[in-house]
């Protein structure tokens, strides 16, 4: 990490000065004619500190080199350090991708289909169960990013919202590689879809839960929606943790395009015996029957489930058809993953909230990726384990509680 001037040698097979800096673990940070270069051990070491702890801005990090250096710290210094963090996971994605392309898994969903060992594959002579894949999706509102609005937009003075919403942010052509995010255009075609958008809206005959949902119906937060951009994030993890998809939710709360478009991305992925957990998993059967994915849905035997967690605020007789505490073929899952996943991301709030479009997204990608690589897999054999001795004690406790139970009761 020391601040110092290198001799750099550049080849006659060098195209670019640039590309000869990156040759020699040095990252450029001015593509022309850069004066300026950060080592590719500083940058690494910054991308892994800052996925153990999220709150770790560039800023704390630059001042603390500059703390080791003895030297003031400067704002440009963050400026430079950013643009060569940015072109550092640039390359990392490019070069992942060639690795993919030449070891076969150049398909678009590969590392989907391939996102959990445990969930996607079969063993030979495995017994089929009643659900191929169980997961949960639930929509965050923690990793929301503030809309840094044009001067001169009209405010409307009745509900303080801009008439208009429009971003002063410039367009830029840095994008976030892999397929962990679904695109904004991809989501929109479930915009003009049959199903409304507000999953919360209808009667109690068609849903008997709708009145206990009162306080997130969309009306009630549309003011607050005005204030950002991206108002949070939807996704969707396997039993297991593993992230699967995520989506950005846009100036609105959990509309129903969000869920429909995830349902729609795991069944081209994963085909059918799908189960679904949802707080609202009522409401989203209803939703997703009436939606143009219904009959698709029902010929590859999707099932919309409730947490157990959330199924308590739900009608009896709607627990008895959704709650996983009573549906057979959930065993020990409590279809809670999404609100442990977000336990942990929410820290991700405080350095993503004025962030830019592209660097919000970018944070959010490469944590849920580190995440996956070194917390859920690593961690993954331990969790079967302990949910097989936990098996183990229920069945046993069973066996000797059960009939006892029977004769107190004279059944």
């Amino acid at each position: 990490l020391d601040a110092e001037k290198l001799p750099l040698s550049i080849l006659p097979t060098d195209t670019f000065i640039a590309s000869a800096l990156v040759r020699q673990g040095v990252i450029p940070c001015s593509p022309i004619t850069p004066t300026t270069g950060i080592t590719v051990q500083a940058v690494e070491f910054y991308r892994i500190a800052r996925q153990r702890n999220p709150h770790f801005s560039i800023q704390a990090y630059v001042k603390t080199i500059c703390d080791l250096q003895g030297v003031q710290f400067q704002a440009y210094l963050s400026r430079q350090f950013s643009i060569a963090y940015d072109v550092y996971l640039q390359i990392l994605t490019n070069i992942s991708m060639l690795i993919h392309e030449v070891i076969g898994r150049n398909d678009p969903d590969w590392r989907l289909k391939h996102a959990c060992p445990a969930c996607t594959y079969t063993l030979a002579g495995e017994v089929p169960l009643r659900f191929r894949m169980l997961y949960t999706k639930d929509g965050n509102d923690s990793l929301k990013r503030v809309l840094k609005q044009r001067i001169g937009d009209d405010l409307d003075l009745d509900d303080n919202m801009a008439s208009v919403q429009r971003s002063s942010e410039l367009p830029t052509t840095q994008f976030v590689g892999g397929d962990r995010y679904l695109l904004r255009e991809y989501i929109d075609r479930f915009t003009g879809d049959s199903a409304p958008s507000d999953m919360l809206a209808g009667d109690e005959e068609d849903n008997p839960c709708a009145g206990r949902w009162k306080n997130m119906k969309d009306e009630k937060t549309r003011k607050m929606w005005g204030v950002f951009d991206e108002s949070g994030i939807f996704m969707a993890v396997c039993r297991h943790g593993f992230s699967l998809v995520i989506a950005d939710m846009v100036q609105s709360g959990e509309q129903a395009k969000y869920p429909l478009a995830v349902v729609s991305k795991l069944l081209d992925a994963f085909g059918n015996d799908l189960g679904g957990g949802y707080d609202i998993g009522c409401r989203f059967k209803t939703t997703l029957s009436r939606s143009m994915l219904g009959q698709r849905a029902q010929e590859l035997n999707h099932t919309s489930l409730v947490g157990a967690f959330h199924g308590h605020a739900h009608q009896r007789l709607c627990q008895l058809d959704h709650l996983a505490t009573y549906v057979d073929g959930l065993g020990l899952e409590d279809l809670e993953g999404c609100e442990r996943t977000f336990s942990k991301s929410n820290a991700l709030a405080s350095t993503v909230r004025y962030a830019s479009v592209f660097h919000r997204r970018q944070a959010i990608a490469n944590y849920f990726q580190h995440n996956d690589d070194y917390d859920i897999y690593a961690n993954l054999s331990t969790f079967l384990y302990n949910n097989y001795k936990q098996a183990l004690r229920i069945i046993s406790d069973g066996d000797n509680a059960l009939p006892k139970l029977m004769r107190e009761l004279s059944i």
